[in-house]
């Protein structure tokens, strides 16, 4: 209309016109019989060139009904909100509109105003608008008013607008979605007999989510308003029967969001080529903002997820079926098995942010049989990207650190069976003696005392105090400043908060994995939970005969394999002693401390924390009871801790600095600490701002920036910031933010034996590798230890590390003993 009212020939019209806001200049001069005549006679002179008999209107005739168009819709409006305030009779101007049949009448004069049929149709749209705006569900009852709206509704199927246009129709539709929730008997009016699909003769159209669905994947505020009422009409779907079956049988919005999340996810980078922090493993909002079509993905995907979050059930299971066999298996699944490193870091931390946004109800439940179910070339998924964590690729290594730890964040009962439930319940990693014995009650905290004992020695000196086992923590000091390095008190009030939100998450689990069962395996029925049988988010309901898609990476052809059921073996059969691939994969990684990187280690320990702090027996205990008696060939937590303290402290012994290499350690941290948590305030105070687009969303053992909402599911996962920073890798391992790069106030170790230098100065004792190489411009990020430091920042990362397991440790036997007590 922009281009209507900038004609040259407006000014005439506009001339023409009364001046209804003289009629109204203050409410106290209101006359409802003015507002009135006023109306009429506007109507009366559209109604006199509505009446001319000539083949098209002229663009002058347009123009002046369009103008009186606009001060009835004014004369309207204002005439409904007074007599509302006021509580008086309905308008008589409406009353007179309804009577006089004068929406019908503008839409078929509209239709034959040729090329300014769109110039018309605005402002019946406008006008529409307002009234449902005002009116509310008042309207939809009279015919006068719903045959004319179902005829202008119906005239905008598989037409094309430009943009304007577009907003003013979806503004309507959102309108009457709002209206509909509020009035669900109306909804049947909206399924016009004259409007049905082309392909369901018999069954006619939900013209409003008709309209709505070709503009879900719009980029602009358009598409937004789309979107949210589409959300509106699949919540209509749970309330009303003819809504359910028109999107579940006759619409394609199903597999329009599977088509689109496909098509959408080949649009993006295959290589992540300019992210070069050296502990970067995920994508923050900042990175999925600077990802070339990324954000439009994101979006789709939260949309989708929305859809099956809101939508009845039937529609959901058929989105997830969409989701499943038209992006996840054809496209996402090739993607996963791309050989190159470089493509494989991408693909992953696609999965990982996929997983963050995802929630159940929602989309969680394909991605979880996507990645438990589905084999490639004879092997699972969820295998070949467990063998990631020890790929020669650091990067590749993190970011699949990443993956697994959202995983186990998820709190899910099927997630965990196949991690690591499924390979402890038959206890084949304990001695046979010990298969039979309830798990005992740490009373005194011995584990936590044994896990202070395997502290590497860090020659700490200063305000010390003493440990449970007579041993010296350092609780809070540095040069004077807070901090939370060695605050242990910090680690027990983070591990009984992770505890707690872990153990509610997990409350409706079918079942606890206490070690107590009966493994007698001539007992079939005491056969371990399959995938199906478990409970999770509610479970994936899988069914036991149920086929798991097995996919060739070489073939499109699909066969079918039987669900396998775990069951506790025969003692001396073939199943050898083993705690399962992903645990055992976890220790062999730990046990390589000194020769991983520093981030490897920080987010290893960080996994494995996480891991400890689900409060079920068999897992505990295997992580962090000491007086567990395990098989000889089954690594245990205590085992791995004491060879590397051997390890460490020999190593140290031999060093004539030993002291300067461990403070220059602790000062390394310490600054990155300091860093982190100033990048960290910067972005919480951007989040506060009012043009703030981000919000804080913390979690323990994670690297990133705060993510926003839309990458975290509600629950548990998110923390406040003293929680995140009490964590042995919060504290350390957050990723630098782009104001606070390696480039700034990063502070480095000196070689010989001590002391920090700020690499801005210019006396850079120990180098970064800063070179501008163009085969590797990570390299760049990362710092180039001698052994020397190497070994004392792994001996300052496993002190604080051991802390971080006492107190979970400590918190789990309270925990425990607060049961026995209650019981």
């Amino acid at each position: 209309m922009d281009w209507l009212r900038n004609s040259s020939l407006l000014g005439a019209a506009g001339r023409s016109a009364p001046n209804t806001r003289a009629l109204f200049a203050t409410d106290e001069e209101w006359d409802p019989q003015a507002c009135y005549d006023s109306f009429v006679q506007h109507w009366q002179q559209a109604l006199k060139i509505i009446k001319r008999n000539q083949l098209l209107p002229s663009q002058d005739d347009v123009l002046s009904v369009v103008n009186h168009m606009e001060q009835m819709s004014a004369l309207l409006q204002y005439d409904i909100k007074k007599l509302d305030h006021i509580q008086m009779t309905p308008s008589k101007s409406m009353e007179y509109m309804l009577q006089e049949n004068v929406l019908d009448k503008l839409y078929e004069w509209g239709i034959k105003t040729g090329k300014y049929v769109n110039a018309v149709r605005s402002e019946q749209l406008k006008l529409y608008e307002m009234l449902i705006c005002q009116s509310r569900h008042v309207l939809l009852v009279h015919n006068a008013f719903m045959q004319p709206l179902l005829k202008i509704l119906g005239s905008c199927l598989n037409e094309v607008f430009p943009r304007q246009m577009q907003k003013l129709l979806v503004n309507l539709l959102y309108q009457l979605c709002i209206v509909l929730m509020q009035n669900v008997d109306l909804v049947d009016l909206f399924f016009p007999q004259s409007v049905k699909h082309e392909k369901y003769e018999k069954k006619p159209r939900f013209i409003i989510c008709a309209l709505l669905i070709p503009f879900v994947h719009g980029d602009d505020n358009v598409g937004m308003q789309a979107r949210d009422s589409v959300l509106l009409c699949m919540s209509l779907s749970k309330k009303n029967a003819s809504v359910r079956e028109y999107i579940a049988d006759v619409s394609n919005i199903c597999a329009l969001l599977a088509s689109g999340l496909g098509g959408l996810y080949s649009e993006l980078p295959h290589v992540l080529d300019d992210i070069v922090a050296p502990d970067w493993r995920r994508l923050t909002p900042d990175d999925v903002n600077d990802v070339k079509d990324l954000t439009t993905f994101v979006t789709s995907l939260e949309f989708s997820n929305s859809v099956a979050q809101m939508a009845h059930a039937s529609i959901v299971a058929q989105l997830q079926e969409f989701v499943h066999m038209g992006f996840l298996i054809p496209i996402f699944g090739p993607a996963l098995l791309q050989a190159r490193p470089e493509e494989q870091i991408a693909v992953t931390v696609y999965l990982e942010l996929i997983l963050r946004t995802v929630s159940e109800p929602g989309l969680l439940r394909p991605m979880l049989r996507f990645l438990l179910g589905v084999e490639y070339d004879g092997r699972r998924l969820l295998d070949m990207l467990m063998d990631r964590i020890n790929a020669e690729d650091e990067q590749l290594a993190l970011v699949s650190l990443a993956l697994f730890e959202t995983l186990v964040d998820l709190n899910c009962e099927d997630v965990m069976l196949e991690l690591v439930y499924h390979h402890l319940q038959p206890c084949r990693h304990l001695m046979f003696s010990q298969r039979k014995v309830q798990l005992p009650l740490d009373a005194h905290c011995e584990s936590a005392e044994k896990f202070l004992m395997l502290a590497p020695d860090c020659g700490e000196g200063g305000h010390l105090e003493k440990g449970l086992d007579g041993r010296t923590i350092n609780w809070n000091h540095y040069g004077g400043q807070p901090s939370l390095y060695g605050n242990y008190h910090a680690y027990l009030c983070d591990a009984r908060n992770k505890i707690n939100a872990c153990r509610a998450a997990c409350s409706n689990w079918t079942h606890q994995y206490t070690g107590c069962e009966n493994t007698d395996t001539t007992d079939e029925g005491m056969s371990l939970p399959s995938l199906g049988e478990s409970s999770g988010y509610e479970s994936l309901k899988i069914k036991l005969d149920e086929p798991i898609w097995q996919v060739s990476q070489h073939a499109n052809e699909h066969s079918h394999v039987p669900k396998l059921t775990a069951v506790c073996p025969v003692e001396g059969g073939d199943a050898s002693a083993s705690a399962g691939p992903f645990l055992t994969l976890l220790m062999e990684k730990l046990k390589n401390v000194l020769s991983n990187s520093f981030y490897a280690n920080l987010h290893l320990t960080g996994l494995i924390s996480r891991l400890a702090a689900y409060s079920h027996p068999l897992l505990r205990a295997y992580l962090l009871d000491h007086s567990l008696v395990l098989q000889p060939n089954v690594p245990s937590l205590f085992q791995v801790l004491g060879s590397l303290k051997q390890q460490i402290d020999e190593f140290m012994s031999r060093q004539p600095e030993r002291l300067s290499l461990t403070s220059g350690a602790k000062h390394f941290l310490l600054e990155r600490e300091t860093r982190l948590v100033h990048a960290r305030r910067t972005a919480l105070d951007r989040n506060s701002s009012p043009h703030g687009s981000l919000a804080p969303s913390m979690s323990s053992h994670d690297d990133t920036t705060p993510s926003t909402g839309n990458f975290q599911r509600n629950g548990p996962k998110r923390r406040s910031l003293t929680q995140s920073l009490s964590s042995l890798s919060s504290m350390f391992g957050r990723r630098q933010s782009s104001t606070s790069t390696a480039g700034g106030v990063s502070l480095s170790l000196s070689p010989g034996g001590g002391g920090v230098t700020s690499m801005a100065g210019g006396d850079m004792q120990m180098q970064l590798t800063s070179q501008a190489s163009t085969e590797d411009t990570r390299a760049q990020w990362y710092p180039k230890f001698n052994d020397a430091q190497r070994v004392a920042m792994c001996a300052v990362l496993l002190d604080e590390w051991t802390k971080e397991l006492a107190a979970l440790a400590q918190e789990h036997a309270i925990a425990q003993f607060a049961e026995v007590l209650l019981k």
